[in-house]
């Protein structure tokens, strides 16, 4: 099909060289001139120009090639192949092109670095930010401040310890894939983990924890799966002011969070995932960031674990988290 689209590439000179040929051939039949002559003249005219356009089509084909294997291998993000030699306007068009690459990637190499930078100085914030909440938590554990006052101050300073390690998850999810680490994992203890972290919680609100007892083994990353619970449990806990919270598994594997709470509306179930979208329960509570449930299907993804989320106004609201997956290979 490269031959037809070389036909069209140079249908202009064609027709003008037709045109041309037609006039010469009508203007030696008008002046007397044998058919015969006039078909051998023809010929030979005919014959110069397939002799021509050869060497033509052939370095159209090199082009055409090379501009093939240039677009394979910036896609594999391999070196670029010499390029053949062309006219000067083909010239300076790909060394137009050589230039506007290698200013994409020293843009893009900056955005990285900042990205980098960036991501280096939220750690750091971070981990500085610890101390002092630290300090605070051993205030209120000496008992200096009214009994009253303590528990309203620790359930907040709880709420930014949990946000701050929501910043580091985001912060860390860019990168998620070199630190994976899929392994056996008892599911049970790692759930056991979650609910404690937010025992106080439960009691300041005078909810039910319930922690079912099962068994299963999944292959997973014990962390980051450890990570997804934490956060569905922390919006569990949020949202639900009466009854209060299961985890459970069946044979199958499915691992479920289920809690008595508010529920979600209908209308916002389809989003819930998507990043800063809050719903109608983040527009009555403004401290929601819309950051959780999007940070739990980002790592989900990547564990490659299907999930789900069932809900109703006024019932309450459960996750399925889809464990079953082929098991790891024997050593």
């Amino acid at each position: 099909m490269l031959f037809f689209r070389y036909l069209f590439d140079r249908r202009r000179v064609l027709l003008c060289g037709l045109i041309l040929l037609a006039a010469v051939t009508g203007l030696m039949l008008l002046y007397g001139l044998r058919p015969l002559e006039t078909g051998y003249c023809t010929l030979i005219v005919l014959l110069l120009a397939v002799f021509m356009a050869v060497p033509d089509f052939v370095g159209y084909y090199r082009r055409v090639r090379h501009l093939q294997a240039v677009k394979r291998m910036a896609s594999q993000g391999a070196a670029e192949p010499a390029a053949p030699r062309g006219s000067l306007p083909e010239v300076l068009l790909m060394e137009s092109f050589e230039l506007l690459r290698a200013r994409a990637a020293s843009l893009e190499s900056q955005a990285i670095a900042r990205q980098e930078e960036l991501m280096d100085y939220y750690t750091l914030w971070v981990h500085q930010v610890k101390t002092p909440l630290s300090a605070m938590g051993l205030i209120l554990q000496s008992g200096r401040l009214p009994a009253g006052e303590t528990e309203a101050l620790r359930q907040e300073l709880f709420k930014i310890e949990r946000y701050m390690e929501m910043l580091l998850g985001y912060l860390r999810l860019h990168s998620m894939s070199s630190d994976l680490r899929l392994e056996k994992c008892p599911v049970r203890p790692l759930a056991a983990k979650a609910v404690k972290k937010f025992a106080t919680q439960f009691i300041y609100k005078n909810l039910r924890a319930e922690l079912c007892d099962f068994e299963n083994c999944v292959v997973t990353d014990g962390k980051w799966l450890l990570f997804v619970l934490e956060q569905l449990i922390s919006n569990a806990a949020k949202y639900t002011f009466t009854g209060g919270v299961t985890v459970s598994m069946d044979r199958d594997k499915v691992l479920s969070i289920s809690d008595t709470g508010i529920g979600i509306d209908p209308a916002d179930l389809p989003r819930v995932c998507e990043r800063g979208f809050t719903g109608q329960n983040g527009r009555a509570d403004r401290s929601s960031t819309g950051l959780g449930l999007y940070l739990c299907k980002s790592v989900l993804d990547k564990l490659q674990t299907p999930f789900e989320i069932k809900s109703e106004p006024g019932k309450g609201t459960t996750v399925l988290l889809y464990l079953a997956r082929p098991e790891a290979p024997k050593d």
